[in-house]
C-alpha cells in the first residue's frame, strides 16, 4: 500500500513539472538591497514611457516592479493592452507569446502616439521577427526622435528600424531587467542617455584604433537578421555582440555564417559584450573568439556591458564612438 501510494505520488509530482516552464527568463535579475533609483537616469525630454511587449510573455513579478520603478521616478508609463496578456501554451514554455496581430496593433498604437518618447519593450524571448514582418510600416511615420529600447530578441527590431530608417534604437534593458540592474552601471547608463562623454575600458583580442557608430545586439538573431535580408548597414560601423544560453560549438558556427553572409566587411571593429549560459568551460569560448579574431582583418575586443546580466549598458545606435587605446569612448554630443 505504501509503495503504491508513493508511486501515486511520484506520478502526480512529474505530471506537476511538466506543466511548468522549462526556462527561466534569462533578462530577470535578481534585486539586491533596495535597487536602482532610476530619478534623473532618464533625461528631461523623456517624460512619457510606452511598454509594449513584442516577443515572449514577461514575468509578471518583474513586469511589475519595472513599471513602478520607472513611475516612482516620475515618468508617465502606458501600458499597452495586449503587454501582460497571458498567452495559451505559457504553462509548457515561458517563451510563449501572444497572437502576433495583438502585439503588432500595441507596436502601431504606441508608436502613432506622439505623447510617447520611449517605446520599452518589456521582455524579447521568441517573437520579435514576427511582429516585425507584420508591420504596416507605410502607415507609421518615420519618428527619428522616438526611442525604442530593448535586448535580447528585441535585436530583430532594433535591426529593422535602423535599416529602414525609423526611430531611434537603443540597444539596453528590458522592462523587466530594470529592477535588478546592477547600481554601478547606472552614472554611464545616464551619460549615454544625456548625451554625456561616456568610457569604458576594453580588453584587446586584436587591438587596433578605429571609429564608428555602434550596432549592437544579440549574436544568434544578428544570423537571423542576415537571413531574413533585414539589410543592416554595418560597414563602417563597430558591432557589439553577446551571446546567451549556447553551446561554444553554435557560438562558433554563428560567428561562421555572419563571416560568409559578408556581416563584418568593411565594419571598423567587433566588440564582445557578455556572454553568458554557455555550458562549457570559459577557455574554449576565449578559443572561439581568438580564433575568430585570426578571420578579420579588424580590431577584436572583448569586455563591453552588454548583454544578460546586471551590467548591462544602454547603447545608442546614433551615437559615435572611437576605439583609442583599448577604451571605447563615446563623445559628448
Amino acid at each position: 500500500m505504501k509503495k503504491i501510494l508513493l508511486a501515486s505520488l511520484c506520478a502526480l509530482f512529474a505530471l506537476t513539472l511538466s506543466g511548468a516552464p522549462k526556462q527561466s527568463d534569462p533578462e530577470v535579475f535578481a534585486v539586491k538591497g533596495k535597487g536602482i533609483d532610476y530619478t534623473g537616469v532618464y533625461p528631461a525630454h523623456i517624460k512619457t514611457i510606452a511598454v509594449i511587449t513584442p516577443a515572449s510573455y514577461p514575468v509578471p513579478s518583474a513586469f511589475n516592479a519595472g513599471v513602478a520603478k520607472l513611475r516612482a521616478a516620475g515618468l508617465k508609463v502606458k501600458v499597452y493592452p495586449s503587454a501582460t496578456l497571458k498567452p495559451e501554451g505559457l504553462a509548457k514554455s515561458s517563451y510563449a507569446s501572444i497572437p502576433v496581430e495583438l502585439r503588432v496593433k500595441d507596436f502601431e498604437a504606441a508608436w502613432c502616439d506622439m505623447e510617447n518618447d520611449l517605446i520599452l519593450c518589456a521582455r524579447g524571448g521568441i517573437g520579435t521577427q514576427d511582429l516585425v514582418a507584420n508591420i504596416n510600416w507605410e502607415k507609421l511615420p518615420r519618428r527619428p526622435e522616438l526611442y525604442v529600447m530593448g535586448f535580447s530578441d528585441v535585436t530583430m527590431l532594433l535591426s529593422a528600424l535602423s535599416a529602414k530608417g525609423y526611430g531611434h534604437p537603443l540597444a539596453g534593458p528590458t522592462l523587466n531587467s530594470h529592477p535588478g540592474l546592477s547600481p554601478a552601471i547606472v552614472p554611464d547608463m545616464k551619460k549615454m542617455l544625456a548625451g554625456e562623454e561616456v568610457k569604458i575600458k576594453l580588453k584587446p583580442v586584436k587591438p587596433g584604433d578605429c571609429s564608428g557608430k555602434v550596432v549592437a545586439g544579440l549574436l544568434s538573431r544578428f544570423v537571423r537578421v542576415v537571413k531574413a535580408g533585414y539589410g543592416l548597414e554595418t560597414a563602417g560601423k563597430i558591432i557589439v555582440i553577446e551571446s546567451v544560453g549556447t553551446k561554444v560549438p553554435a557560438i562558433r558556427s554563428q560567428l561562421d555564417e555572419l563571416l560568409a553572409a559578408g556581416f563584418f566587411k568593411d565594419a571598423s571593429a567587433v566588440v564582445f559584450g557578455h556572454i553568458t549560459r554557455f555550458s562549457d568551460k570559459p577557455k574554449n569560448v576565449d578559443a572561439v573568439i581568438n580564433e575568430f579574431a585570426q578571420k578579420v582583418d579588424i580590431p577584436v575586443y572583448r569586455g563591453f556591458p552588454f548583454g544578460h546580466t546586471a551590467q548591462n549598458l544602454v547603447i545608442d545606435f546614433a551615437r559615435p564612438a572611437e576605439i583609442k587605446g583599448n577604451t571605447i569612448i563615446f563623445p559628448a554630443l
